[in-house]
């Protein structure tokens, strides 16, 4: 058996605690070191995980002294793309970021040429990959058995960023990574409301096109119940997918709804219910990853150009909104649309008085932002 990867994780909020039961159910990881700029933080992860790594304040002395395989990047999402490119600059094996992929689509494309040119494997954490309600689905499009597919619909809130761009890359992986060609979109804010320290839009509707013919349709902060997965409308028949099971109706199930419950790699959806797949799909992409690495698989599910498709999908819905167009990909504005359009005075709030619905997940005095917490 190959010795355990050593692991180290770079922000200690709760995103960071996917990323630590991931290494440790896929059995294959031993987590190191933490670093945070709270030492209170990082106490709580050993506590409950019962595991005593080494504790940083200072990350960049975390990673010279610890020299890691796998970085976990767990920072808010402005801290991305300076702590990718960091991290990267010690030449880790790998680097595993949280999602969104960065605040911009420039700075998207920085992380992967840091990443290239140090060699460092970059993978991003849309976990949902590995749920095997989803692979079930994507599975049976492929097959044929509903046909022609001609719509996904879904529900967001929350910003489209954070909560959304999980829902892009759902899309493309539904369809075998398919490409998205265009984008159409608008936004509503008129309030000035941040998520984790990034900019997000009081409601939002779009579509997008693929290349292969499917349309997706995203209704977020539009309706008062929104949660991950979609129904999918084909020419033979229809799915409706949750995080944790699947229906699938079409002539071989008399046009009925025929349930599905697939099993994980590590645990089942009757063991876990609703942790399903918080669990499921952390360690099945810990585990991947180590097999990328140990080069027993060519790629990764989670490669660092689909978390980049997915956010450029995300950024084209507000370059939509600013530009009054549809808006063809790759897109082309490698800053953020959202912040053109309210520093401009495009999209002033009409509602003043900043507030940062995440700002519960704050320690200390801050009240705006943390460099190092998610």
């Amino acid at each position: 058996m190959s010795a355990k990867l050593r692991a180290a994780v770079l922000g200690c909020g709760g995103m960071s605690r996917n990323h630590i039961r991931g290494y440790i159910d896929s059995g294959r990881y031993e987590v190191v070191a933490l670093a945070d700029l709270n030492e209170a933080p990082m106490r709580e992860v050993n506590a409950q995980f019962n595991i005593s790594p080494k504790h940083y304040t200072d990350a960049r002395q975390m990673l010279e002294q610890e020299r890691p395989d796998v970085v976990s990047i767990c920072t808010w999402h402005a801290g991305h793309v300076p702590w990718t490119v960091a991290a990267a600059a010690f030449q880790p094996k790998a680097i595993l970021c949280e999602k969104p992929m960065a605040d911009t689509v420039g700075g998207a494309e920085q992380m992967m040429v840091a990443c290239q040119r140090n060699k460092v494997k970059l993978v991003i954490a849309h976990q949902r990959r590995f749920l095997p309600a989803y692979t079930l689905a994507k599975d049976l499009i492929a097959q044929g058995a509903i046909g022609q597919v001609h719509l996904i619909q879904s529900f967001g809130g929350a910003g489209l960023p954070n909560y959304s761009s999980h829902q892009t890359d759902m899309y493309r992986y539904l369809l075998s990574d398919d490409e998205c060609e265009w984008v159409m979109g608008n936004i509503e804010r008129k309030t000035d409301q941040y998520e984790r320290n990034t900019r997000i839009e009081d409601a939002a509707m779009a579509v997008f096109q693929f290349r292969s013919g499917p349309r997706a349709l995203i209704l977020s902060d539009l309706v008062p119940n929104y949660y991950q997965g979609a129904l999918i409308v084909g020419s033979e028949g229809m799915i409706n997918m949750t995080t944790e099971d699947l229906q699938l109706m079409n002539a071989q199930t008399g046009g009925r709804w025929e349930r599905h419950i697939p099993d994980g790699k590590f645990f089942t959806v009757a063991e876990k219910g609703k942790r399903f797949e918080w669990e499921e799909g952390g360690a099945a992409q810990a585990d991947e990853l180590a097999d990328w690495i140990e080069g027993k698989v060519e790629t990764h599910r989670g490669e660092a150009t689909n978390g980049y498709k997915a956010l450029q999908m995300i950024h084209a819905v507000y370059e939509s909104a600013r530009m009054h167009e549809k808006v063809i990909l790759p897109l082309r504005t490698r800053v953020n649309p959202l912040d053109l359009m309210v520093e401009s005075g495009h999209l002033a709030p009409e509602r003043p008085g900043r507030y940062d619905i995440r700002a519960f997940l704050l320690r200390g005095e801050n009240m705006t932002k943390d460099d190092t917490n998610s």
